[in-house]
């Protein structure tokens, strides 16, 4: 007992102490789960500036990230009939059939992270009946809101996902993320993108390595590597989007672990078991 009256000992003692209080984030898995293709899409609409005739082959899909207990969906991908007659979807595999290929019931899924509110994104919320739903304050506040008024802009937000928004508000199972930078889950953080909609938001996965799982902040490899923005941008925030996409890989610490929205290279990419590639 005598020996830990000395201060050095005494420092070390605390340093041991606080090391062992304060606990690490999880070392989390991801898996990119493909609900659907999207045969011959133009490139030209995710790339910008790419040639109006080229197509490629494109796929909808959600990424299961777990560990510390939980097991968190971003993005809900989507089920609602109206979109089926309006885009050409392909093999398609609803979202609550889609988490049982990785094990899971719908009902053990903990969170759902949403990137932005398009009804790819957005539209399967309400088939996770315990989950909690993480969106940017300012998307959920302009699509409850102002879109829906003269002068708004709601194309490709479904009504009936807006409803299911506010219900699980009213149910207590919503989160509203204020802004950049926001740790919903530790070693998890949410930050905002350009507007892909009026408050897009990306994930970075904190780990060894780090992962960022871009959803539609960036569409495809392609943007990565020509420095391109988004088609889906608005002309005027092209350049915001492309400064998004460098500070997603400086996030990464490599270009080759950010994870665009609908790249199929990524069930190429990474070891892949029918609609399910292990990216980490």
């Amino acid at each position: 007992m005598r020996s830990l009256s000395r201060p050095g000992v005494l420092f070390v003692a605390a340093l041991g102490l606080a090391a062992t209080s304060a606990a690490p984030f999880p070392d989390y898995s991801i898996q990119a789960i493909r609900l659907a293709d999207s045969p011959g899409d133009q490139v030209s609409e995710m790339v910008m500036g790419a040639p109006k005739d080229e197509t490629i082959d494109t796929v909808y899909a959600m990424w299961l990230i777990r560990g510390g207990g939980r097991s968190i969906l971003f993005d809900s991908g989507f089920h609602r009939e109206r979109w089926f007659k309006e885009w050409p979807i392909k093999d398609y595999l609803s979202p609550a059939e889609a988490v049982k290929l990785a094990g899971l019931k719908p009902d053990e899924i903990t969170d759902v992270v949403i990137s932005h509110a398009h009804w790819d994104h957005m539209g399967g919320i309400d088939l996770f009946p315990k989950a909690i739903v993480w969106i940017q304050k300012e998307e959920f506040r302009y699509y409850t809101g102002e879109a829906w008024q003269p002068g708004g802009e709601n194309g490709g937000i479904d009504p009936e996902d807006v409803r299911e928004l506010v219900r699980l508000n009213t149910e207590g199972r919503l989160r509203l993320v204020d802004g950049d930078d926001v740790e919903i889950v530790p070693g998890i953080r949410a930050h905002t993108g350009a507007r892909h909609t009026y408050a897009s938001q990306y994930l970075v996965v904190a780990g060894s390595p780090t992962f960022v799982l871009a959803s539609d902040n960036c569409d495809l490899y392609r943007n990565l590597a020509e420095h391109k923005a988004s088609a889906t941008f608005s002309e005027a925030d092209w350049p915001a989007n492309v400064r998004t996409q460098r500070r997603m890989i400086d996030f990464a610490g490599s270009v080759d672990r950010v994870i665009p929205g609908h790249d199929a290279l990524q069930f190429r990419k990474y070891p892949t078991q029918g609609r399910i590639a292990r990216i980490k």
